[in-house]
């Protein structure tokens, strides 16, 4: 099984801080959300909840009319990829983190290439989604396409 690469779009990616939060969260039926795990809301959509007063929100949706005192968002920019195929593979040259210990659903935050990343576990044989910082973008693009190129273990499938 083959690795691909593909960059995607991060428009309506926001960032929630703030008390209460509770509210979003039913909003987007994710009351149950646990620390560090994502729900999928639609396509290309999902919620993931990085703290009691922290949400990291990509949807349709405009929170604007839905924050109270004390809560703000903000807007992000980060540089989001696409893996699909042997993305562990691909990771396990690139990545310290032991993913068998990962379960589908976990929002991990890892360090990869040198470059801090966010990243959703996906269920079996789906794309896994990673974002970062936008300055280290083109970077971490080049040096994953680079390994997936060059990988003697990669091509070994």
């Amino acid at each position: 099984m083959s690795v691909s690469l593909r960059v995607k779009n991060s428009a309506n990616l926001q960032h929630l801080r703030g008390p209460n939060l509770s509210e979003v969260l039913t909003r987007f039926e994710s009351s149950d959300l646990a620390l560090f795990r994502y729900r999928n809301l639609a396509e290309d959509q999902f919620i993931a909840k990085l703290g009691r007063e922290e949400l990291l929100i990509r949807s349709e949706i405009d929170l604007s009319d839905s924050l109270e005192s004390g809560q703000y968002a903000f807007q992000r920019g980060d540089a989001m990829f696409e893996l699909s195929g042997n993305w562990k593979g691909l990771l396990s040259e690139v990545c310290i983190f032991d993913f068998r210990q990962s379960r589908p659903g976990d929002f991990l935050m890892v360090s990869m290439a040198g470059v801090s990343v966010w990243m959703l576990v996906p269920e079996v044989d789906k794309p896994l989604v990673l974002g970062c910082d936008p300055t280290y973008g083109h970077y971490l693009l080049e040096t994953l396409q680079r390994q997936i190129d060059e990988s003697p273990f990669l091509k070994m499938e």
